[in-house]
């Protein structure tokens, strides 16, 4: 008889197994972040697949010892991850598999003690773990966020919430399952937290396939030239130039964005305008920045909210659509006008367009 927590294990392995197989076998030229995202649901699968045989009455002693091992594997591969799709070139150099030394020890130590060494302290050591990765996985996001905005105009490509969603759900992953280790020492029932960690780790494998599997093939990601060039805005070393200078540069500056209309390329990045401008691209940055209290993604889109604006006043013709004027003014996706333009104007495009009927 099969309990309600064995038809979760059933499930969690079953689609775990499919989604991981099929990532591997769909494309013959794999990115590295295809292959962490099939290792992490392969893991995933893998540890709910030993408990399922454990309950089972198979192998009982051998899966219970190894579980303790999993939760130093979670933080580095995640990771990881989130450097390939965040990275453009993202090289995985030697050094890194340092990052797995404390999963290694832990199954030598499985080894030596036969699954003796999976006590309390271990599981501390596990949530710490676990919960630092989350943390240097917030702080890479962060980065990436930072740099992008400082370097490129495509709005879309700073649509990474899915990965905070992923890194609450393993926070919360841990959290219950420190609820779940507490209520066990002081002898209450931890079924209900027990199914609880399971779903979550349902909906980790759900949202890193249909969310992380489409990101790790975009082209999209900072390279270290990006990085290093944001990181020295971020210095208070600023590059000297007089009032009647900037006051130049500025005019020299909206002259060209309203007379070449640069804004709608929508693969605009610093280097190109600075290179369309004759300014040097710090120097650009800084005037954008310092001037208009922006980063270049906001001044670009600033631009092109402006000019769909001009458009939805004066239309080309009566038939003309909200798809036709974003893609005109240099957005790429329905959804990230709509937010640029609300965010701008504090309505949607299709309440402001309503008024010039």
């Amino acid at each position: 008889m099969f309990s309600f927590t064995n038809v979760i294990h059933i499930i969690i392995i079953f689609q775990g197994t499919l989604l991981a197989i099929y990532i591997l076998l769909s494309n013959n030229k794999k990115s590295k972040g295809d292959l962490l995202l099939a290792t992490i649901i392969g893991t995933l699968t893998l540890q709910v697949l030993g408990l399922f045989l454990a309950n089972r009455g198979i192998a009982s002693d051998f899966f219970q010892s190894v579980n303790c091992a999993y939760g130093f594997l979670y933080g580095p591969l995640l990771f990881f991850y989130i450097r390939c799709i965040t990275q453009k070139r993202f090289v995985f150099s030697k050094i890194y598999f340092l990052h797995f030394f404390p999963f290694l020890l832990i199954c030598l130590g499985i080894w030596l003690t036969n699954g003796n060494i999976c006590i309390p302290d271990i599981y501390i050591g596990y949530v710490v773990h676990v919960l630092f990765y989350i943390f240097l996985c917030f702080i890479q996001v962060r980065r990436y966020k930072q740099v992008m905005k400082a370097n490129y105009s495509q709005l879309e490509w700073l649509n990474v919430g899915w990965l905070h969603g992923v890194f609450v759900i393993f926070c919360l992953i841990v959290l219950t399952d420190i609820a779940q280790f507490i209520a066990f020492f002081l002898g209450y029932n931890t079924y209900l937290l027990e199914n609880a960690v399971f779903l979550l780790m349902l909906v980790t494998i759900n949202l890193l396939y249909f969310y992380g599997f489409t990101s790790s093939r975009k082209p999209f990601g900072y390279s270290k030239e990006d990085l290093l060039f944001t990181t020295a805005l971020t210095s208070r070393k600023r590059i000297n130039t007089t009032l009647e200078e900037n006051k130049q540069l500025i005019a020299k500056l909206e002259n060209h964005m309203l007379t070449h209309e640069s804004f709608k390329n929508y693969d605009l990045t610093i280097a190109a305008l600075a290179q369309e401008i004759d300014i040097p691209k710090r120097r650009l940055s800084e005037l954008i920045n310092d001037h208009y209290d922006q980063n270049f993604v906001d001044f670009i889109n600033t631009y092109r909210i402006n000019s769909a604006k001009e458009r939805f006043m004066s239309p080309k013709s009566r038939t003309e659509t909200i798809l036709e004027v974003l893609y005109e003014v240099g957005f790429n996706s329905k959804s990230s006008f709509n937010t640029a333009f609300k965010k701008k104007t504090g309505i949607t495009p299709s309440e402001f367009k309503s008024k010039f009927k």
